[in-house]
């Protein structure tokens, strides 16, 4: 059964220092095992999590909550922070007939039996003697079957046996694919081993692929049960509950799909070049079809005019009227730069250029002075520079939140009251989860309000501005306002050669600002100041307002608005020290 997780708690020295499973002394009896983890809570807690997932493992090994003794000695490296796990070449085994053979052959049993390890060689020159050893043992062995067979009249003079065995399951070679080119490909810059989060998302893909399809024999993946297994995702499966862990039914997206069969290809041709496995791909594995099935709803929807579903400007304003300064930020940035919750998350100050000419206008071919104010962003999984000029209600906001992140020594412009990132670089799944709560917020304190108010989601904010810039202008202008790579479809080349329009872009964002005035206008007053704690929908109390400014008695407002006396008064003294 898998270790429940829990919060790590430090001791009164400020340690972390957790027991996980149990281990055998040398009576046999089960002692708890603790783990110093240092005094840095995040560092903890990615420690903490890399030695849940190894228990998990040696629980099925041993049958029991008990640490293997190499689990045990890859979890107390790990608490010390080292990631990579090396094998040390015991000495019981220089009195094996092939010491170095079975050196390589217990190092690849371990890897397999504990895959979320990342084992290497103590000994590198003993492993590759080790390898060679037993890749010629298996050319031995296959030459003995070859006369055994000829003998029993299995195979004819005409027929010839294969140069390599090919060895070992589908979901070995998975296993292999995951901890020798993704953990090795998707490492997070500065940290021992640690995933990206594109890396956390192709490891859950290889999960799938084991979950989903059975472990054949490599011998067995011929170009039949390739297309197998192409199709298979091509025919967009139900997908299953996360919590549950049943199928619901609901056939996955399209771009879900799309990603799980470019993975498959990937191991598929990763399997053709390593030395590891000795399987080739079959003739014709290229021309597979790739085509993803397509739903009749998704059908329908191409016959309508429009497609993508965004906010108006005068339901954009709505969401500013009731917005807190910290969500009225998160509207603004957004709509500004087009932006989701991936790049907002990541802004710094330094990405910010306030009260700056731009030093490249006149190449640009726009006119810039000392009042213009810029972002300048690289989107994070493209890589893709990208420039905004900021409305002039954006840069007070922007203002305003980095004085309020500072108050808790973050650089980051979305933060936590305790300075804790919105965006989880590091979480699991989901990092953008906090963006989409405090927008889910807004929307539900507004159809209190206004029930019919529509719920979008939060990346329609991103769509919203490229969406009239295109309308209105160019696809070209909208797909800079993207930060998209190639802003012409029908030449690839041209950036080679070509400075992208960002004059042009600059002073058509000027101009944008007039298309959204009226979301702007929705604000009374300083946009920074908070409101003040409502326990009734802002439609009644702005209804009570003017019902008092009109001089109507308390008793008929308290009535019309159905709200008590004490309310109606508490809102005269509002009005009154105002």
């Amino acid at each position: 059964m898998p270790a429940r997780r829990r919060e790590l708690k430090p001791d009164t020295k400020g340690r972390y220092r957790p027991y996980l499973g149990f281990r055998l002394d040398a009576d046999g009896n089960r002692k708890e095992c603790r783990f110093n983890l240092g005094t840095d809570k995040k560092e903890a807690e990615r420690r903490m999590e890399r030695l849940y997932d190894l228990h998990d493992e040696s629980e099925a090994a041993a049958g029991e909550p008990t640490w293997t003794g190499f689990a045990l000695y890859a979890a107390k490296l790990i608490a010390k922070g080292t990631f990579t796990i090396p094998y040390p070449f015991l000495m019981r085994l220089a009195e094996e007939d092939s010491p170095t053979a079975q050196y390589a052959q217990l190092l690849h049993v371990e890897q397999n039996r504990y895959p979320s390890l990342h084992i290497i060689p103590a000994e590198p020159e003993l492993y590759r003697h080790g390898v060679k050893v037993n890749d010629n043992a298996v050319s031995e062995e296959l030459k003995e079957l070859e006369e055994s067979a000829r003998f029993l009249g299995v195979i004819t003079s005409r027929q010839v046996m294969p140069d390599q065995l090919v060895t070992g399951t589908l979901h070995e070679a998975l296993d292999v694919f995951g901890y020798e080119v993704v953990h090795k490909n998707n490492v997070r810059a500065g940290s021992e081993g640690e995933l990206t989060q594109y890396g956390r998302l192709r490891m859950e893909r290889i999960g799938r692929f084991k979950e989903r399809h059975p472990d054949i024999s490599l011998s067995a993946l011929h170009l039949d049960s390739c297309t197998d297994l192409v199709r298979y995702w091509a025919n967009r499966p139900p997908t299953k509950n996360r919590r549950t862990g049943k199928i619901d039914g609901k056939p996955i997206a399209r771009k879900t799909a799309e990603h799980h069969i470019k993975e498959l290809f990937s191991f598929l041709n990763w399997l053709d070049a390593t030395s590891r496995f000795s399987w080739i791909k079959p003739r014709g594995l290229d021309q597979i079809s790739r085509k993803i099935a397509e739903l009749d709803v998704e059908k329908a929807n191409k016959l309508k005019a429009v497609q993508k579903d965004t906010y108006t400007v005068e339901e954009l304003a709505v969401l500013n009227r009731h917005a807190t300064p910290l969500e009225r930020l998160l509207l603004y940035v957004a709509l500004n730069c087009g932006m989701g919750a991936a790049e907002l998350g990541r802004l710094r100050s330094g990405d910010f250029l306030l009260d700056h000419e731009h030093e490249h206008a006149s190449r640009l071919g726009f006119t810039s002075t000392e009042r213009d104010s810029f972002i300048r962003f690289l989107r994070p999984k493209t890589g893709v520079f990208g420039e905004w000029l900021l409305w002039p209600e954006t840069i007070v906001m922007v203002r305003w939140g980095f004085t309020r992140s500072r108050q808790s020594g973050s650089e980051l412009l979305f933060v936590s009251e305790k300075g804790d990132p919105w965006y989880k670089e590091r979480a699991k799944r989901n990092p953008q989860a906090k963006f989409t709560n405090v927008f889910t917020a807004l929307i539900r304190r507004i159809q209190k309000s206004e029930p019919t108010f529509r719920k979008l989601a939060f990346g329609t904010l991103r769509d919203t501005l490229p969406n009239m810039l295109r309308l209105s202008h160019s696809s070209e202008m909208a797909s800079i306002c993207l930060a998209h790579g190639s802003t012409f479809k029908g030449d690839e080349l041209i950036d080679c050669y070509t400075n992208k329009p960002f004059g042009r872009f600059h002073e058509l964002m000027r101009e944008a600002r007039g298309m959204v005035e009226v979301v702007f206008d929705a604000v009374d007053g300083d946009p920074t100041k908070a409101p003040t704690q409502q326990y009734i929908p802002l439609k009644v109390r702005e209804q009570m307002r003017a019902m008092l400014k009109a001089g109507r008695p308390s008793g008929e407002i308290a009535e019309t608005c159905c709200v008590s006396r004490a309310t109606v008064c508490r809102e005269r003294q509002r009005i009154d020290s105002n």
